[in-house]
């Protein structure tokens, strides 16, 4: 079975076939702003590209088991120990930089229960920060640790989301803009946060996403992709340079492309993108699926939720390795630290 997160929520199950074009285009968010553009034909590497080993991985990884509890293990594979046990859903965790707090979604019910939640690298400890009855998910810590970027439904009468910071203790919860924002991700240097955010009219089943990034105090926003369609769950690569996220351009119900690729159930099939942090250069890593992702600490590799399971991939497209976790079936909201 294929697995799709939705933009707006939980995790549905969905299931496959296959597809590609580029898209270099990119824009802007706001007036007067303006991105370069670029294309780059995809490049398929060669089949003999030797596997990355996940034995020489280094660092640590905290993930979910779909929407069922918190994980964490070594990035070697080992170590893998269960954090949460909980009747709610405790999932898409991040790490502090330290390495020593997670914060992550705790949902009873519906999204209006959802909240922002920290805990001890151990599980202990467990904190509510939001403590309100809307929607509040995608928490990314800042990379200096004084804050925890979430989107929030706070402040919009149900029209939407919007971007907020609050400190790990729950103290000083801030917005930091006015425009849709989901799934925050912030740049190494903690001074943009790229997200994902619906278009006007964005409807049906590949409803229509864009990649966006602005500085952190919300100034300067600016489109990176132009494409119909979700494109969303953006990454940084550990020195800024690069993007990852995932697309549904080559979904058949917007691609007409004779190998374009369908799920066969609700959601698209979305396949693994990378751009430069301006919005150029925009290539398929891969078309096999993947929509949640993070890059090792020395940016030689991206670990990706795909349909399954986990795998490994070069950002250029190279050596793709399964990655089984075990004891975590549906393994889901990977991030990594060294």
């Amino acid at each position: 079975m294929r697995r799709m997160v939705a933009a707006s929520g939980l995790v549905m199950l969905v299931a496959c076939s296959a597809g590609p074009t580029t898209d270099g285009a990119s824009g802007t968010g706001s007036p007067g702003a303006t991105v370069p553009t670029a294309t780059q034909p995809v490049v398929f590497p060669s089949a003999s590209e030797p596997r990355i080993s996940i034995r020489s991985m280094e660092g640590k990884l905290v993930l979910s088991d779909e929407t069922n509890d918190i994980w964490s293990m070594r990035a070697d594979g080992t170590e893998v120990r269960r954090v949460t046990s909980a009747p709610a859903m405790e999932f898409d965790p991040t790490w502090s930089p330290d390495g020593s707090r997670i914060a992550y979604r705790h949902q009873t019910g519906d999204d209006e229960t959802t909240e922002i939640f920290v805990m001890d690298a151990d599980g202990s400890d467990q904190r509510n920060l939001t403590r309100n009855d809307v929607a509040d998910w995608g928490p990314a810590w800042s990379p200096d640790g004084s804050s925890i970027a979430f989107n929030s439904a706070m402040g919009t009468a149900g029209l939407g989301l919007l971007g907020y910071t609050v400190s790990p203790s729950g103290s000083r919860p801030h917005r930091f803009s006015r425009h849709y924002v989901e799934y925050p991700a912030w740049s190494p240097d903690g001074s943009r946060i790229a997200f994902m955010a619906q278009e006007p009219g964005a409807a049906g089943s590949n409803p229509d996403y864009n990649v966006f990034v602005m500085n952190a105090d919300g100034s300067d926003i600016r489109r990176l992709t132009r494409t119909p369609g979700e494109d969303g769950w953006p990454a940084w690569s550990p020195d800024g340079s690069w993007i990852v996220f995932s697309s549904a351009r080559d979904d058949c119900s917007i691609s007409d492309a004779p190998d374009c690729r369908t799920t066969g159930d609700i959601g698209p099939w979305q396949d693994v993108w990378i751009m430069n942090a301006h919005g150029g250069h925009q290539r398929r890593v891969t078309s096999e699926f993947g929509q949640l992702f993070s890059w090792s600490p020395d940016g030689s590799a991206i670990l990706v939720a795909g349909a399954d399971e986990m795998y490994l991939i070069r950002p250029d497209g190279s050596g793709l390795t399964p990655f089984p976790v075990e004891g975590v079936p549906h393994p889901l909201f990977p991030d990594w630290i060294d």
